[in-house]
């Protein structure tokens, strides 16, 4: 895909709001939260990957392909930084991403990949878990410099978290019940390994640890009612935007009833903060599907003011995701955001939220009804690369109407918010030569 060489009225104004943003933007605190899902546990059998991630140092990401190693990958990367991936999908289905966990960290200097490198070596090199597994041990050996919780899934059903050390690591096989009697494995911010903790812990187990509340949210957003198992829709939207507090989600959120939304709504230990800078939910596919039907459902800026869209790696990166200083869908979330931070940046001001979410959502549920009639054309014949980049960028676009739509529409309302002025444009007038 080419990249965006002359500006418009619209992406000059976003350019602006975004380099206010990154001047907002505080010191690095990176937090994630992740789940892997074993297809026992899911509505179609296929396993499912998730993550919010969470820092303050790299807000501006983007989506990039790679195609310099044994399998072409894409990935979500710090924007214009493609030395790391953060989460990602190979062309052999298998999928990776990462929670930091600082307690594995050993004392001393260490050397080797770091989290974001080990992701893309796996991507680049790996096919199946039981290869990550390879890989961990083959670097157990040479050296690592990580410190994280490892999820993948993988083509042929395979579905695991590593908690992973510099030199060593430990596995949770989400298709084991006696590690995952669900059918998943949740992880924050710590590891069970460093606190010699049992795979699922329990609110007593955990006490203090840090990331203990986001833990045990995620864990309840993995149960169901009765027998009903985890889809795609549920992980992308009620998880990625999931805002509660002691499991109590504020009324008129998206996992609450009904309600007056609060005036504002603090996000510092909540899963979906105002430091979340982008989101995936992969969906594997069944033993014997074509990998190329693996897919990214990525969400770039902060969830609650963004939209899912879904990528494979046979269908390339549309241009609203990919760019060196941030995917422009992403950028304009970023904005969105940063007009409803409260002036700590831990929390939103909500008045704007129930009509962005109205228009927004009501997008993005319809993309998720048209993939998937979309990807089962697709499984009954040979996926053809061209037909998936063309449904990717129509996506994309449609995903992007959206967002540009919903900006437009929202600013008045978010500028009335009170925070640091931010300044007035006029589109009609603004020069598209920088």
């Amino acid at each position: 895909m080419h990249r965006r060489t002359s500006a418009t009225p619209f992406a000059i104004l976003l350019g602006t709001l975004t380099m206010l943003a990154t001047a907002l933007s505080g010191v690095d605190g990176r937090a994630c939260t992740t789940a892997v899902i074993s297809g026992k546990a899911t509505v179609d059998g296929r396993p499912i990957l998730w993550k919010n991630r969470d820092t303050t140092s790299s807000i501006h990401n983007e989506v990039a392909m790679f195609d310099d190693g044994k399998y072409k990958a894409i990935g979500v990367i710090n924007a214009g930084n493609r030395g790391s991936i953060w989460m990602g999908v190979n062309e052999a289905g298998l999928c990776i991403e990462n929670s930091v966990s600082r307690d594995l960290k050993l004392e001393g200097k260490q050397s080797g990949p770091g989290n974001g490198g080990f992701i893309k070596k796996a991507l680049q090199t790996c096919a199946t878990v039981a290869d990550v597994v390879k890989l961990l041990e083959e670097t157990n050996k040479t050296g690592r410099v990580t410190v994280a919780n490892f999820g993948v899934i993988d083509a042929q059903g395979g579905a695991a978290l590593f908690e992973t050390g510099p030199k060593s690591y430990r596995m949770f096989d989400a298709n084991d019940p006696a590690v995952a009697p669900h059918g998943y494995v949740v992880r924050s911010n710590f590891s069970t390994t460093a606190h010699n903790l049992d795979a699922n812990p329990s609110p007593e187990d955990l006490g203090e640890i840090y990331s203990a509340d986001r833990y045990l949210r995620a864990c309840s957003l993995m149960k169901l009612d009765g027998d009903a198992k985890l889809s795609v829709e549920h992980l992308v939207r009620r998880c990625t935007r999931d805002m509660a507090q002691a499991d109590m989600p504020f009324p008129g959120t998206v996992n609450a009833a009904g309600g007056t939304l609060p005036k504002t709504i603090g996000t510092k230990n909540t899963i979906s903060r105002t430091t979340t800078v982008s989101a995936a939910v992969f969906h594997g596919v069944l033993p014997g599907e074509d990998p190329a039907l693996t897919t990214m459902w990525t969400i770039l800026g902060d969830p609650k003011f963004s939209i899912a869209v879904p990528c494979w790696v046979a269908g390339g990166v549309a241009d609203e995701l990919e760019d060196e200083k941030g995917g422009e869908l992403g950028e304009i979330a970023i904005s969105m955001r940063d007009w409803n931070m409260t002036p700590d940046k831990d929390g939103v001001y909500t008045h704007a939220l129930p009509g962005i979410w109205n228009d927004l959502w009501a997008a993005e549920d319809k993309l998720l009804a048209d993939t998937q009639k979309v990807k089962q054309s697709w499984a009954k014949r040979k996926v053809v690369p061209a037909v998936v980049a063309r449904y990717h960028a129509e996506a994309a676009k449609r995903a992007m109407q959206a967002m540009e739509k919903e900006f437009l529409e929202s600013k008045a309302a978010a500028l009335a918010v009170p925070q640091p002025a931010i300044p007035q444009f006029d589109l009609q007038s603004t020069s598209t030569n920088p």
